[in-house]
């Protein structure tokens, strides 16, 4: 399809939210999961933004084979963003940040220790990546959750929600624990919202043995 085509196929609603939380100049960390045709409507979405092409950054884990994962990292750049590993990428990550950036950060896949901690997810405990809450805390960037769905007669909708305002504690373990949480919870009701279009095929609820091993649910 041609950028006109792709761009006549999605909507992207509350763009004030995306552009408010860019002038903050702190950057910008999108909270989501996977939902819908992600790759469809981030990439028409995309257009919206011509001036983040090249600035907007998926955090994500690598695949198998490797050639594959090339791939898809390729068709990532390709369409105008960057690719961040899940492991090892703090630090490209917190220049990203302080550069006025935006990091796309899928949240609903399950992170052991010690990656991550465990904490309700639709009222069950779940293990959680804790470095979401660990880089907003630290970067001061804002956190904006964001989902996309399909609509009847082939349209996608890219919908940017209110930022989610920190919570603060004296204690720092506890205060990575409550923003999780919150975390989580912002998770819950972009899920509710059209359920049947999350695509999540991992065991979100595994157990943890106290030697942190994986034991079967």
């Amino acid at each position: 399809m041609s950028e006109r085509q792709k761009a006549a196929r999605v909507e992207v609603d509350n763009v004030t939210v995306f552009t408010r939380a860019l002038q903050r100049g702190k950057g910008i960390l999108v909270l989501t999961g996977h939902f819908g045709n992600w790759e469809v409507a981030t990439v028409a979405g995309l257009s919206k933004f011509p001036q983040m092409r090249g600035r907007i950054h998926f955090v994500r884990r690598p695949i198998k084979p490797r050639w594959l994962d090339r791939f898809v990292n390729w068709r990532f750049q390709r369409a105008g963003f960057g690719v961040l590993p899940k492991r090892g990428s703090l630090d490209a990550i917190l220049e990203r940040l302080a550069a006025g950036d935006a990091i796309v950060f899928p949240f609903d896949q399950h992170a052991g220790p010690p990656d991550g901690i465990e904490v309700d997810f639709f009222g069950s405990p779940a293990w959680t990546f804790r470095s979401l809450a660990l880089i907003a805390l630290a970067s001061g960037a804002t956190v904006v959750p964001a989902a996309s769905w399909r609509e009847l007669g082939g349209r996608h909708v890219l919908r940017f929600e209110e930022p989610l305002s920190p919570i603060s504690c004296t204690e720092v373990g506890e205060e990575i624990r409550r923003n999780t949480r919150a975390y989580n919870a912002a998770l819950e009701r972009l899920i509710l919202r059209h359920p049947e279009q999350w695509y999540w095929v991992h065991r979100r609820w595994k157990r943890i043995d106290p030697r942190g091993r994986v034991r079967r649910a």
